[in-house]
Formats: structure tokens, C-alpha cells, sequence
């Protein structure tokens, strides 16, 4: 048995889980966890509002497989309940550490700043938005807590919670030696499971296979396309799994999105027999509104916990055990797979936006195109909501974050931030409507003050565009109109305007050529949506305009 500061095993563990770099803001109740991690090496990064660090956290920790933001209590961690929220929503591992007062103060009134209504009050606000907590108040109990949030939060891949009171930061522990890992067996249900599969790939003639968010989150990404491989079977994603499958594969066809996705995509996915779900969450927005057509007798669903196969389940398999039996049981070297049929896989091409070539504006179609030709494997797409992230479903890429579930506005260019300073070799190009970008735009000082050089472009059409063809004008969708690139020239990037297609190309050449963060004020007319949006506004329209009086 070791002793050991608390806070010097909690950063230790967040090491060796692969974090270099955590994202926070500092406050006097979290002032000793900071000196903790820069004493043992870990980098900062301080955004200008906890929003922000909520929303990067995140984006590293998709890419990364964990992320961590710090805060201090009750006017820190309060501030970024929503950005948590979101995580937990779309399954990003996220780790909260927040300080909070000294154990002496909590047998007293809570009447010290920052607090509520108690002591508790923040805890239990965030038990709501994460999948596990814990209050570190006992130094014997510190390390199995540190170890159950930590190890909750990676095996879910949901957020998780710490609160360490000031003066338990540096206090001594004792830290025994960790138990290893059980490795999950291949148990008789996830064998019956996997037989009850493929008498249902055996029988299909038209199977397609459905890939969500959860294979990134749970890193199954390369395994997913040897699957696909060995079954050779067409593969189609889900709005928040864009870019969980490589979408330059020859068995990929597109993204389904129900009624709102590319016709094409959506009738072949709705002809097939069978349907292999593979980390998809069936949201409403993972199925366009439910207007997505998975009829549960040819539906097979693997999710992060159990797997259903038609009208069949079978609880308490993980999708990494459920993906490492299909392969084993479907790989080319496997004696079974000879039973399998012998599909053809459709070449379908993602719904391409044309721009016309006698509009003299600058069109959302325009701006895709022109991004199409532009973007190599040297950029990760990050998108706010709105139009920008339907628009964004029809760049070719193999790295896209989107808040595509919770639909949180503002996440764009902080996630750009913490995307870029997970993958330094890649740099982000964010795509942000003009309203999330007044929330949480300013953040790209962030960036120049860490020397990252983001494309940030700006669907500026002065107004909540997707609110507005929801229901009709109205003055409270209006936007002021911000003089974007003096902003990001201000803060020490650069930056140009563009009103025309041509203006569009020259920006993102420049953009490319410069090595600071670079802004594109996109300027496009207030009507002018993407096909996916259009499509979506008119069938949620007539739904809203109905409880409007």
C-alpha cells in the first residue's frame, strides 16, 4: 500500500487514460486542483466562459475517448450544466471535476459565495447529466470512488462527476494495487444472439447495414468496415454517426435521415429485408422525426447494452463483445460464412447540392460544393446546429462532430478548438449559423491564444433560419448583423466576407494558405436553406404552426 495526494492520483489515472490536456476555467475553490495538474505536467486550457470548456471538453473526448473539464463551484459548475448534458445525451465521455468548500464549512449554514440553496445542491444537479458522481469527503474512500467514476465514465462512455472540497485536494491516501480488468466473455446468450443474426442475414436478399455514433464512441470504427468487409454488405449512417463509417468506402451509400435524407439512400434503406443496426440509438433525430421506416421484424439492433434481433432480445451484451463475435463468426476464413448469400452492394451517390451556375449570391448549395473540391484528409468538420449541420451532412470527410441529438446551439467553434487540440495534425474547419456563433463565438480568442489556426465559416443570413421556416417571420428570429471578420482580426486571426461563390473560393484558399485562425463571413439571403432543411421545415412546420395561435 502506497500514500499518495489524492490529487496526484486522480490526474495520474486521467494520464494514463490518454488526456494531455485538460479544459477549464479557474475559480478560488479550484485554484489547488490547477497547481495539482500543472505540477504533474498536464496542460490547461482556459476558455472565456464554462460553456465553451463544457463543449471542447467534449469534442476531445470523442476523438481522444476521454476529455476532462475543470471548474470551481456553484457559479462554474452550474454554468456548465447544458454543455454536460449534451454529452451525456450523445454518449461523450466527459469527466466534471469540480472543487468545492472545505469539509469543516458543511456542518454549517451554506452561506459561503457561490452556494445555493446546500452544499449538495450542485451534486445532485449533476447526478441528473452524468451516469456516475461522487462527493470525495473521506480520504479511505477516495481512491475506489476516483477509480468507479473514472471506469464508469470509459465503459459508457457517458460523463462522470467529481467533487473534491479544498482542503481534500492535497490530503494523503492510500492506494492499493488495482484489480485487473474482467474481460468480458463470450457468453451462451451472446453466441444464441449471434446465431439468431445470421439466420436473418442468410434469409435477406436486400440487407443493408445501419451504423450509428456508439462504434465511434466505443472505438469499433475499424472493426465495423472489416465487418462490413466480410459481410459485404451496403452501409448506411445516421445523422450523429456521419463519419462513423469512411464514407470514401466502396460499401458505403450515404446517410439516412428518414424522409429528410437523399431519396436515393432512403429507398434503398427502405426496400431492404433486413437492417443490421450497428451503435445507432433510435432518437428522434437519429430517425428524422421518427419518419425513419425500421420495421422491428427485419431490425437488428446492437446497442452499448444489449442486442435485439426482430422481436427477440438479449440484455447485458456489449456492442464490443456483440462486433468481436460477428467477426469471428463471419470473417472470410470462417467455415460459416460460406452459408452467407452474396450481395451486391449499390453504388448510390450522397445527395450532391448543385448551386446554379446563373445565381450570382452566394448559396448554401455554392458554399458545399466549394468544400467538396476543398476538403482533404488534412481537416475534421465540427458543425453548430441549424442549417449548417444539414448542409454539413453532404461534405465528404472521415471526422464529423456535431451536436446532431441534443441540438445545443454555441458548440461549434469551442468544440473546433478542443477537436483541433485533440488532433493537432488535422485542422478543424467549424461551420456555425450566425446565432450560435453570437453565444459562443468570441471564443475563437481561445484559439489564437493557443496558436490554432481554425477555418471558422459563418452561415450568416442575419436571422434563426431554421425557426423561422419552422414558422414564418417574425421579428424575434431577426439577428443583428456583426461585422464578423473586424471581430476576428480584432482577437488576432483573420479573416474575409463573401457574397458570391467566387468570393467563397477566393476566402477558402486564402483560409488555407494562412496559418492563423482564418473567418469567413459567409453572407447568404434569409430563404436560402439546404434541400435536407427545406425538406425538414416543411413537415415539423405544419406540426408547429398548428399549436401557434
Amino acid at each position: 500500500m502506497d500514500k499518495i495526494k489524492l490529487a496526484d492520483y486522480l490526474f495520474k489515472r486521467i494520464q494514463d487514460l490518454g488526456v494531455d490536456t485538460t479544459f477549464g476555467i479557474p475559480g478560488d475553490f479550484a485554484l489547488p486542483l490547477y497547481a495539482a495538474q500543472d505540477r504533474l505536467g498536464l496542460k490547461t486550457v482556459v476558455m472565456t466562459h464554462e460553456p465553451s470548456v463544457g463543449f471542447a471538453a467534449d469534442a476531445y473526448a470523442r476523438l481522444r475517448g476521454f476529455g476532462v473539464a475543470m471548474v470551481t463551484y456553484g457559479a462554474g459548475g452550474l454554468n456548465m450544466v447544458n454543455p454536460i448534458g449534451l454529452a451525456y445525451a450523445e454518449q461523450s465521455p466527459v469527466l466534471v471535476i469540480s472543487g468545492s468548500p472545505e469539509t469543516r464549512f458543511r456542518d454549517q449554514k451554506p452561506q459561503l459565495h457561490h452556494c445555493v440553496k446546500h452544499f449538495d445542491t450542485q451534486l445532485n444537479v449533476f447526478a441528473e447529466v452524468t451516469e456516475s458522481q461522487s462527493l470525495l469527503l473521506d480520504p479511505k474512500k477516495a481512491q475506489v470512488e476516483i477509480d468507479r467514476v473514472l471506469d464508469t465514465t470509459v465503459k459508457t462512455s457517458r460523463p462522470g462527476y467529481l467533487e473534491i472540497p479544498r482542503d481534500m485536494v492535497n490530503i494523503d491516501i492510500d492506494v492499493n494495487e488495482r484489480a485487473p480488468k474482467s474481460v468480458e466473455g463470450h457468453s451462451a446468450a451472446l453466441k444464441q444472439a449471434i446465431d439468431d443474426i445470421q439466420t436473418h442475414l442468410q434469409a435477406a436478399k436486400q440487407p443493408v447495414m445501419f451504423v450509428g455514433a456508439e462504434t465511434r464512441r466505443f472505438h469499433l470504427k475499424e472493426k465495423v468496415v472489416a465487418l462490413a468487409e466480410a459481410l459485404n454488405i451496403p452501409v448506411v449512417t445516421s445523422i450523429l454517426g456521419k463519419a462513423s463509417f469512411p464514407e470514401s468506402h466502396k460499401n458505403f451509400i450515404g446517410n439516412y435521415f428518414g424522409q429528410f435524407g437523399n431519396p436515393k439512400v432512403r429507398e434503398y434503406v427502405e426496400s431492404a429485408d433486413c437492417i443490421l443496426s450497428l451503435g445507432a440509438v433510435l432518437t428522434e433525430m437519429e430517425t428524422g422525426g421518427y419518419t425513419a421506416k425500421l420495421p422491428a421484424e427485419i431490425l437488428i439492433q446492437l446497442t452499448s447494452n444489449e442486442i435485439t434481433c426482430g422481436h427477440r432480445a438479449y440484455n447485458g451484451i456489449d456492442l464490443k463483445s456483440a462486433v468481436d463475435g460477428m467477426l469471428e463468426r463471419f470473417s472470410s476464413s470462417s467455415k460459416n460464412n460460406t452459408n452467407l448469400p452474396k450481395f451486391t452492394v449499390p453504388q448510390i451517390a450522397d445527395e450532391v447540392i448543385m448551386s446554379s451556375p446563373n445565381v450570382k449570391h452566394l448559396t448554401v448549395a455554392g458554399m458545399i460544393e466549394a468544400l467538396n473540391a476543398h476538403v482533404n484528409g488534412g481537416y475534421s468538420i465540427i458543425s453548430d446546429v441549424g442549417d449548417c449541420l444539414y448542409a454539413g451532412m453532404s461534405i465528404k470527410t472521415d471526422i464529423f462532430i456535431a451536436p446532431g441529438y441534443y441540438s445545443s446551439m454555441g458548440f461549434g467553434v469551442p468544440a473546433g478548438i478542443g477537436a483541433q487540440v485533440a488532433t493537432p495534425e488535422r485542422r478543424s474547419i467549424i461551420l456555425v449559423g450566425d446565432g450560435g456563433f453570437q453565444m459562443t463565438g468570441l471564443e475563437m480568442s481561445t484559439a489564437v491564444k493557443l496558436g490554432l489556426n481554425p477555418i471558422i465559416i459563418v452561415f450568416n443570413n442575419g436571422s434563426y433560419a431554421m425557426l423561422k421556416h419552422i414558422d414564418k417571420q417574425r421579428d424575434y428570429y431577426n439577428l443583428q448583423r456583426w461585422d464578423y471578420t473586424a471581430l476576428a482580426k480584432a482577437v488576432g486571426g483573420d479573416g474575409m466576407q463573401a457574397q458570391t461563390k467566387g468570393e467563397f473560393e477566393k476566402a477558402l484558399k486564402a483560409a488555407h494558405a494562412s496559418n492563423k485562425m482564418f473567418l469567413i463571413d459567409a453572407v447568404i439571403e434569409d430563404g436560402d436553406i439546404s434541400p435536407t432543411l427545406r425538406r425538414l421545415t416543411e413537415h415539423f412546420g405544419a406540426k408547429v404552426r398548428a399549436s401557434i395561435s
